[in-house]
């Protein structure tokens, strides 16, 4: 018997006495970081094993979260839709198909899914075709309505609204919103291609041919893609671009009437937006399930997905698919999970707006609370590994590490943020975030938290919870 509580004094004293030394490297690394830049760092760890370690510096204070964003999203997503929600999209009409021909309109209902693609939209025309359907005597409507918005987010920045990482969220959208061009100008020619084919955007070329060879570039004036510079005759040029449309529903809408009519399916009436109000469905199409669908917003860190996932938590919830109605919901389910929500702001789902704000405590509650409900292995998978998948796989990578963060990364400019999951070497697991503002270099934030990271992996406790895998599903 006295052996036994001798024991269990050396196990208590040895624990604490671990803390203390991992608190003290912990503290040590971040004095060291704010004698290189004094950037605003805020940081909680904390052990999932009972009354196991805790970490806090500046956790409770207000944090521009970048992509970390998406982990507020994707588990408001998971609570309040569900890990098997899917998206549809529908083809109706508000007629009568007879003797091949659909008399009345042909709808396009947008649902909001982030991954429809033109290969979807040739699938549901392959099925019309299965109704022997071959004209259509009313227009083709395209519904955008299940979002109220269309556009780009409050605070996002404009240096970068050319580039398809911040493609404009609609109800009804393709290809995540983005345009292929290929350019190839030879032998005094210039030919021009767009994937997918549309109807909604025009080649405009303004191409000067000389001997000598100029520059030669792309740029978008409302429904026009203009070609313009000087190129020489004997010369190739081959240019590749990918730009985000401008309207995605008439975009979306006009890649449609091109499937249509390769197939042979003629519409008599003219192509525009509007709600549909009483119909027929002809074709339902449903996307892979949310669980599926998130692994692209945080291991890959797409923002049109988190968009779209962000404004259907409202959509659903709300009956309203806003930015007002999505951050309102996802408040409310943050207070449902005890997360104080004083410090926290909400502009969009993917972390683009420099107005969002947050706060560790906030993150690491959220990932503490999914962690307990059924649904953790739904969102576990959708992060990235690190040295293996995702936005980590040339970070956190050498043996000892490599594995061993689970975790979402969040950047934009002067903002460098880690949160997630970290396996210890004795298979305890640590929940963390580590929030990185206003430095001066990218190298001082990924400095502070690989370290704090690697000893996090490296330092062995007396007390584990077992390995992530043997979380109970159910």
């Amino acid at each position: 018997m006295r052996y036994i509580i001798f024991l269990l004094f050396l196990i208590f004293n040895f624990s604490a006495y671990s803390s203390e030394i991992l608190k003290y490297e912990i503290e040590s690394i971040i004095r060291e970081i704010n004698n290189e830049d004094d950037a605003k760092v805020g940081i909680l760890i904390k052990s999932l094993s009972e009354e196991g370690f805790t970490f806090m510096y500046n956790h409770r204070d207000p944090f521009i979260p970048a992509s970390n964003q998406k982990l507020i999203t994707t588990v408001s997503a998971l609570a309040n839709l569900s890990p098997d929600f899917k998206y549809k999209t529908i083809l109706a009409t508000d007629g009568n198909v007879k003797n091949g021909i659909l008399y009345g309109n042909l709808y396009l209902i947008g649902g909001g899914d982030p991954s429809l693609t033109v290969q979807d939209l040739e699938d549901m025309v392959k099925k019309l075709k299965e109704y022997g359907i071959n004209r259509v005597e009313g227009n083709l409507i395209g519904d955008n309505s299940y979002f109220s918005e269309e556009g780009i987010g409050q605070g996002w920045p404009e240096d970068d609204l050319n580039y398809c990482f911040t493609a404009r969220f609609s109800g009804l959208s393709v290809n995540e919103n983005c345009l292929k061009v290929t350019v190839n100008i030879k032998n005094g020619k210039v030919y021009a291609s767009m994937d997918p084919l549309n109807n909604y955007y025009q080649f405009v070329y303004s191409i000067k041919f000389s001997k000598k060879a100029g520059n030669v570039i792309l740029k978008v004036e409302g429904n026009k893609i203009i070609i313009e510079g000087k190129a020489s005759s004997k010369r190739s040029i081959n240019l590749e671009s990918s730009i985000p449309v401008n309207h995605p529903s008439m975009f979306t809408l006009s890649v449609l009437s091109k499937i249509l009519d390769k197939n042979g399916i003629k519409v008599l009436g003219k192509m525009y937006l509007g709600k549909a109000a009483s119909y027929k469905y002809l074709v339902i199409h449903q996307s892979r399930p949310l669980r599926e669908l998130i692994k692209k917003a945080n291991k890959d860190s797409d923002n049109f997905y988190a968009e779209q996932i962000f404004r259907t938590i409202g959509k659903e919830v709300y009956g309203e698919g806003s930015t007002y109605t999505s951050a309102r919901a996802i408040i409310d389910t943050l207070r449902k999970m005890n997360i104080t929500t004083e410090n926290i702001r909400i502009y969009d789902g993917s972390g683009l707006s420099r107005y969002n704000a947050t706060t560790p405590e906030a993150l690491v509650k959220v990932l503490e609370y999914i962690y307990k409900t059924p649904y953790f292995y739904d969102f576990f998978e959708s992060l990235a590994i690190s040295g293996v998948d995702g936005t980590l796989k040339h970070r956190l990578n050498d043996q000892f590490l490599k594995g061993r963060i689970i975790a979402k990364t969040g950047y934009i400019k002067k903002v460098k943020n880690l949160s997630g999951y970290v396996k210890a070497s004795n298979d305890e697991v640590f929940v963390f975030s580590i929030l990185v503002n206003d430095f001066k270099t990218t190298e001082i934030a990924n400095k502070l938290q690989e370290k704090i990271c690697s000893i996090l992996v490296k330092h062995p406790r007396m007390v584990g919870i077992g390995n992530l895998n043997t979380h109970n599903k159910n």
